[in-house]
């Protein structure tokens, strides 16, 4: 009777084993992070870049600036799993600000001080479900227009929006 109970202990966590192997191989869990989007800056001393990391319901990114030739880098923003995701970057004519747009917000970070705003341009809202996960409406919103308008002012359209906003960054 031990013997069988043993026999059984064995073939249930190999089972287990096997299981779990074959998912984490499968949603490609074992992957490394990669670059799926990035620019230099107009200076060509930074680049902005987005990674993404594994997971088994993408996206899943994170916004990062870096400067060219080394190997010294600054993470800008881990992006919600499943819900937000990088369109563009934007580098300011000087280099001294990088823009990253999602489907929900606008990322401006100042390379001096890296100090980093924060701007929603999805006016809807996250919807937390019992197994821990979140939802939205999934309406699509895009920039449709982007610019540093001068040192101290960023422009932006969206595909919801009739009018230009702007954004005061400060003096670059």
């Amino acid at each position: 009777m031990k013997s069988k109970l043993l026999i059984i202990a064995i073939t249930a966590t190999i089972t287990t084993a096997l299981i779990f192997t074959i998912v984490y191989f499968v949603f490609g869990l074992n992957a490394k992070p990669k670059i799926i989007l990035s620019l230099d800056s107009p200076n060509g001393q930074y680049v902005a870049y987005v990674m993404e990391n594994p997971a088994i319901d993408p996206p899943n990114q994170s916004l990062f600036i870096a400067k060219n030739r080394s190997n010294e880098f600054r993470l800008v923003a881990n992006l919600p799993e499943d819900i937000e995701m990088c369109d563009s970057i934007y580098w300011s004519p000087n280099s001294k600000a990088v823009s990253f747009t999602t489907n929900w917000h606008v990322f401006i970070t100042r390379i001096e001080g890296f100090n980093t705003q924060k701007v929603s341009i999805n006016p809807d809202w996250w919807i937390r479900m019992e197994k821990g996960t979140f939802r939205s409406s999934n309406r699509p919103v895009k920039i449709k227009e982007f610019s540093f308008i001068n040192t101290d002012t960023i422009s932006y359209k969206t595909n919801l929006m009739e009018n230009h906003e702007l954004i005061f960054i400060g003096k670059l």
